[in-house]
């Protein structure tokens, strides 16, 4: 799992890594323009289609003409249709030149409206027998030509030259008096003391949020340490209760069956109350989780409406108001319901994993390895929704500003194609992985045989499989190098215990002491915890020239057969002694 979040981290840092490159790569191309030549890379580059901004209808291309105030739009403005821009016909201006030509001299007019001590006023003038709007001031003698109204402008409107001056110029100059009112001295201070009181608001709303979160942190710590204490007090009463229950023991049978059906379904019931206490923590703690996650949002969406409220009040701001209100809105949504689903999917992870550890019809030992195991996996779709989509998150960020998606996901596939290709052992073993825990082959505490390899598994993860043998050497096994694994503790054990007897003892005499020394081994409450049930004397399993040779089944609990087998061939050797059987000495 430690090995699969470092390569889950890797793929991130690449990500953000490659996503930062670009960005600086695109920022930084427009530097070189003028000393490289020009390269089609894109459909917004080619000169034979509108760029953006511009609609194009038949002979005619429609570009907006905005407020240098607040980028509000103020009227359209026509050109005849460039086909070519790269080749643009002599005489043949494309309209979003135009459109920000006359964006500029609205700029030099919202200069001269500051420092005018009266309105300025936009009049109608001839000019080569085309009629222009200009502004006049008293500061300057020279008007300031601002828009040349021209014949496709009229045919476009429907309306004639003249109707479409007397249009604009009315726009001009409510635009123009706009500018004077906000500029003056009186609105001026009036909207910078507003601003001001935002920025109070925003500076005490954090630190209210501050003291909500930094309490909700304080409980969340103590609920973790009151988890922990009833933990320790749930072990330390089963281990008196089982204590308790082992010095008050019968040496009976049924008695024994009965002490040992109540400890396995008192210790099944300690155990899943565990869970219960475990889930339902881990459920107080996602409120808390979600309270602190909401209150993080609740502080970016705060600050990023005081924001937009200053620019929107303050006119020296103004004009960035329009771009603070599209795309970090748009970035906010995204991100917003992206740390969402993201949540929603882990929640419902959680639960189904409590669903999974808690089925009643499971044992007690099952119980154990899927709390284990499904830890493990859940961890791991865990990391993959969140690497999901965090990089949808992040492709949906790059749209925004208008990067080539599509390219850096053709890019991203050739990278991931070259690395899949330099690291097909890592995939392989991540993939076998997944694998082996979600069909749980194996868990840590098995013993198991790989290969020659044989040990009890110390560690499991994504990556590799450990195994400690029987000289205490740890042998680490790639996951993909598993093809054949063989489980000695899965569920239960068991001893197969075969021994060849002379022909000079009688058969029946044999089997009936091995019935015996099975009958005792099974009847003493220390071994009978270990004896699922009892053994069975199978009988005479072969004859050959060295004797004959018997066979015996016992079935034990999981990691108990070496202890069990040990024991019984103990007393199986103590029995042919005191009944004089002769084994074969070949």
């Amino acid at each position: 799992m430690f090995l699969f979040n470092r390569f889950l981290h890797s793929i991130i840092r690449f990500v953000l890594v490659s996503v930062m490159t670009i960005a600086l790569v695109l920022g930084w191309s427009a530097i070189a323009h003028s000393q490289l030549p020009s390269l089609p890379t894109a459909a917004s580059n080619d000169p034979h289609q509108p760029p953006k901004g511009v609609t194009r209808l038949g002979m005619y291309e429609i570009a907006s003409v905005y407020s240098p105030l607040d980028r509000d739009s103020l009227f359209e403005i026509v050109s005849p249709t460039v086909f070519n821009r790269s080749q643009p016909p002599d005489g043949s201006l494309p309209v979003e030149v135009r459109a920000e030509e006359i964006t500029q001299r609205l700029m030099r007019a919202l200069d001269r409206t500051n420092k005018a001590k009266q309105t300025p006023l936009v009049s109608i003038a001839i000019l080569n027998q085309d009629s222009i709007l200009q502004l006049s001031d008293d500061q300057t003698t020279r008007p300031l030509r601002l828009v040349t109204v021209t014949e496709p402008d009229a045919d476009y409107h429907g309306k004639t030259l003249e109707e479409l001056a007397q249009e604009w110029q009315k726009i001009l100059q409510a635009e123009v008096e706009r500018i004077n009112t906000l500029f003056s001295h009186k609105v001026l201070w009036q909207r910078i003391g507003q601003a001001l009181q935002i920025s109070i608001g925003l500076v005490l709303g954090s630190v209210v949020l501050w003291l909500l979160r930094r309490t909700l942190i304080r409980k969340q710590t103590a609920l973790q340490v009151r988890h922990q204490e009833q933990i320790a007090a749930v072990k330390q009463d089963v281990v008196k209760r089982s204590e308790a229950e082992t010095s008050t023991t019968i040496h009976t049978i049924e008695t024994s069956d009965q002490t040992k059906t109540d400890t396995i379904a008192h210790q099944r019931s300690q155990f899943l109350d565990t869970i219960q206490r475990q889930f339902s923590l881990k459920r107080q703690l996602g409120i808390y989780s979600l309270l602190t996650w909401l209150l993080f949002w609740a502080f970016i969406l705060m600050w990023y409406i005081g924001i937009v409220a200053i620019m929107s009040r303050v006119p020296y701001l103004m004009k960035w108001w329009t771009q603070a209100l599209v795309r970090p809105l748009a970035l906010l949504i995204i991100w917003f319901f992206t740390s969402l689903v993201i949540r929603i999917g882990k929640t419902l992870i959680d639960r189904l994993t409590h669903v999974w550890t808690t089925h009643s019809s499971v044992p007690l030992s099952e119980t154990q390895r899927i709390a284990v195991r499904a830890a493990t996996v859940s961890g791991a779709i865990k990391g993959l929704i969140t690497f999901v989509f965090i990089t949808y998150g992040i492709l949906h960020t790059l749209k925004i500003f208008n990067m080539p998606t599509s390219s850096i996901l053709a890019g991203g596939a050739v990278i991931g194609i070259a690395i899949s290709l330099g690291s097909q052992s890592l995939i392989k073993d991540l993939v076998n992985g997944c694998l082996i825990l979600m069909e749980d082959q194996f868990a840590v505490g098995d013993v198991i045989e790989i290969a020659d390899k044989s040990g009890l598994v110390e560690n499991l993860n994504l990556r590799v499989t450990q195994l400690r043998n029987n000289e205490g050497k740890l042998i680490t096994i790639p996951n993909s190098n598993i093809m054949n694994v063989s489980n000695l503790t899965r569920l239960w054990s068991r001893v197969d215990f075969s021994i060849v007897v002379a022909y000079e003892n009688d058969p029946k005499q044999v089997l009936e002491i091995l019935k015996q020394v099975c009958k005792q081994l099974y009847s003493e409450v220390e071994w009978r915890d270990r004896l699922p049930e009892s053994p069975q004397v199978l009988g005479i399993d072969d004859l050959s020239y060295t004797g004959m040779s018997v066979r015996v089944w016992i079935k034990t609990a999981p990691m108990e057969q070496w202890s069990v087998g040990r024991e019984f061939r103990l007393r199986v050797r103590q029995a042919f002694e005191a009944n004089n059987i002769q084994m074969n000495a070949n």
